[in-house]
């Protein structure tokens, strides 16, 4: 395994938090245009705001949010499955 270097970049730990602590996991990965986040498709998920630029994470919408995290657990299917919406490259 490779060691990941963040140098004090609070969105990158963040992430990388989410994927080592799932590794087990059966784990999915959505990427989506983040125009497409709707609020209502994930009640009862977690739901994290990133702002890439500042390094930062919180926990509603701000105008400096760069991107979207969702965090679905189905234990049923023992599945995780991790959205993220995020500015389509141009």
């Amino acid at each position: 395994m490779q060691r990941v270097e963040t140098k004090g970049d609070k969105a990158i730990a963040f992430v990388l938090g989410l994927v080592y602590g799932y590794r087990n996991a059966n784990f999915e990965l959505k990427v989506f245009d983040i125009k497409e986040f709707c609020e209502e498709n994930h009640i009862g998920d977690r739901v994290y705001y990133i702002n890439r630029k500042k390094g930062e994470v919180y926990k509603c919408y701000t105008k400096n949010t760069t991107h979207i995290c969702v965090l679905k657990e189905d234990n049923i299917n023992s599945k995780v499955v991790l959205f993220v919406y995020k500015n389509k490259a141009k």
